[in-house]
């Protein structure tokens, strides 16, 4: 194993860890809160556990003296940029960003995963059987060309086609909600997102030619983290954080009913309730703190 993939496995065990230590003792009130603290994630049911702690208001009832801004951003490379420049002290994303910029030296603190859930390319072209039928010019939306979901293409390409950048100039950058518009409007031909944005492109009558389970096992899909030097300076607030998250991923576990309400609450009633909690209890989709395949990711960037 190359010195890049020896220094992720021994960052993962740190960081479990971390995570083994922070939830088998009591956290500590915490004396070293922060005066404000910025939370950015994306759009999508993978935030749903953030999202809960968001509309409880865990974090503003637990910490009273600190400023929460919670941010949606459109991708993880906007959040890693906000992260760097110091706006962002907590962010949330996919496994593709968060390797790229903890190997670049950003100085990241895995805090805990958030789900894991299969990713699927989808398209409303029913003459696109698979990756094979993909030609020139035809566009492909995802968040951007170093996340998760572009991993995924590669590797897909690499399997189905022998080469993993065979489809890197059909990629195009677009937002998650974007993205489920334009492929519905004939704009793209594939549109590899993330949950509920692939359930509702197949409600619309599209189909799936490739998913991220097939290439990578079941694995994470975004993680929650946030920088050492954040950590060192607010060990016990984001312990706390930690303890919270890992209290709202047992409530939308238990009570998938009331966690849907919170999210479509959320949502500005864009989705129903019971929309989201059909989403919430879809196969392949689990929501877990513990990374998986975080590995075979890095594995596999690396090699190409």
């Amino acid at each position: 194993m190359a010195m890049a993939l020896r220094r992720l496995l021994v960052f993962l065990t740190f960081a479990g860890l971390v995570a083994f230590v922070a939830s088998a003792a009591p956290v500590r009130a915490a004396s070293d809160a922060p005066s404000s603290v910025t939370i950015a994630y994306q759009p999508g049911l993978s935030y749903a556990t953030l999202i809960v702690m968001k509309e409880q208001g865990t974090l503003e009832k637990q910490f009273p003296g600190t400023k929460f801004a919670w941010r949606v951003l459109g991708n993880g490379a906007a959040i890693r940029d906000g992260i760097i420049a110091g706006q962002i002290q907590i962010g949330a994303g996919g496994v593709g960003p968060f390797l790229i910029g903890w190997d670049k030296g950003v100085g990241y603190r895995l805090i805990g995963s958030l789900n894991e859930m299969d990713l699927w390319l989808v398209t409303m072209d029913p003459k696109i059987k698979s990756l094979k039928d993909i030609k020139p010019g035809m566009r492909i939306g995802m968040p951007g060309i170093d996340a998760i979901q572009a991993i995924v293409l590669k590797r897909g390409a690499e399997r189905e086609l022998g080469n993993a950048h065979a489809l890197d100039q059909n990629i195009v950058a677009i937002p998650h909600p974007l993205g489920l518009q334009a492929l519905e409007h004939g704009q793209l031909m594939g549109h590899l997102t993330s949950p509920p944005f692939q359930f509702e492109e197949v409600a619309a009558g599209g189909h799936v030619i490739l998913h991220s389970f097939d290439l990578f096992g079941v694995s994470t899909f975004n993680s929650v983290y946030t920088t050492e030097a954040f950590y060192d300076g607010h060990k016990d607030f984001v312990k706390a954080f930690y303890q919270s998250l890992k209290a709202a991923t047992a409530f939308v576990k238990s009570h998938p009913n009331e966690a849907a309400e919170l999210l479509s609450r959320d949502s500005g009633g864009k989705a129903t309730p019971a929309q989201f909690d059909g989403w919430l209890t879809h196969k392949g989709l689990a929501f877990e703190t513990t990374p998986h395949g975080f590995l075979a990711y890095g594995k596999f960037m690396q090699q190409i």
